[in-house]
């Protein structure tokens, strides 16, 4: 009996954590956002209901969590990329093109920037944007900061962040007429996304001046 309750106590909360958020993204790769519910979640990390709620809060906060925590995983693996482009338009073209790349590889990405709880159309979890535009922020400021005088000068890194994201969902959430290959998703996203973003004397996009 006392067992039983020692293996429900976290002995560290940043562990606990950890354990429960990877048997979450798990239960949401096979079962989906929508149908997850907390006891599969602790089933799954081998706790109590109670021990979810404890660490990481109601259902809500939980896919919260989630998506953030996939979302930093790959923009760490993705700034190296980013910051290599010869350019500001390059390294927001491979930042976008490179999230939609990798949440139509990975379902669960795919589920939390696309997610089934927003209904046919999707869309970012509740309350995600906020702490996303930071997220992408701060990649985007480094870009921005390494390409001095090529964003517009009436824009800032937090603006262009915000744009990148809602340009990212849309890609990811809005069903073209048209099906295109790699190569002509980085040309629509050259030619249409990324311009917007760009100092006047930036004509070309992608490209080294």
């Amino acid at each position: 009996m006392l067992g039983h309750y020692c293996r429900d106590v976290p002995g560290n909360l940043q562990t606990s954590q950890s354990r429960i958020l990877d048997a979450a993204e798990s239960c949401f790769e096979r079962m989906g956002v929508r149908k997850t519910t907390i006891d599969d979640v602790a089933a799954e990390a081998g706790v109590a209901r109670i021990t979810v709620y404890r660490n990481v809060g109601n259902r809500d906060q939980l896919v919260l969590k989630i998506l953030l925590r996939v979302t930093q995983r790959f923009l760490d693996r993705t700034r190296p990329r980013v910051l290599a482009a010869p350019n500001l338009a390059g390294a927001v073209t491979e930042l976008l093109l490179s999230t939609v790349s990798a949440a139509r590889r990975d379902n669960s990405l795919l589920l939390l920037y696309a997610s089934e709880e927003n209904g046919e159309a999707g869309g970012p979890i509740s309350g995600a944007v906020e702490p996303l535009v930071a997220m992408y922020g701060e990649v985007v400021a480094a870009a921005v900061e390494r390409f001095p005088g090529e964003l517009r000068s009436d824009l800032d890194a937090h603006a262009a962040s915000e744009w990148t994201l809602r340009m990212i969902v849309s890609l990811l959430t809005l069903t073209s007429p048209e099906v295109r290959d790699n190569q002509g998703l980085r040309r629509y996203v050259e030619t249409f996304v990324v311009p917007p973003l760009l100092a006047p004397n930036r004509a070309r996009v992608g490209r080294a001046t």
